[in-house]
């Protein structure tokens, strides 16, 4: 069995009552915080926005990352995902 390696992610928005959505690629919510978002995640593409209907920034994740909010939102957007629900 493959061993799964997860990297830690660290996200700090400028103000410590501002929201970190945090998505993958597919558009699936993964975790959501306030002011700071610390996490270990395994290896992939993600999104982040700084609440509910601001713009995703692209995160890919290799290996362990920091942020801050500044630093992300000096960076390119990306779409923001639309979550698909599977279908019977």
């Amino acid at each position: 069995m493959p061993i799964r390696v997860y990297h830690e992610l660290e996200i700090k928005a400028r103000s410590p009552i501002q929201e970190i959505w945090l998505g993958d690629d597919w558009g699936h919510l993964v975790q959501m915080e306030v002011g700071e978002l610390r996490t270990s995640l395994l290896p992939g593409f993600y999104v982040v926005a700084f609440g509910v209907k601001a713009p995703t920034y692209p995160i890919h994740l290799k290996k362990a990352r920091r942020f801050t909010q500044r630093q992300l939102q000096r960076g390119p957007t990306c779409p923001r995902s639309v979550a698909r629900l599977a279908s019977d």
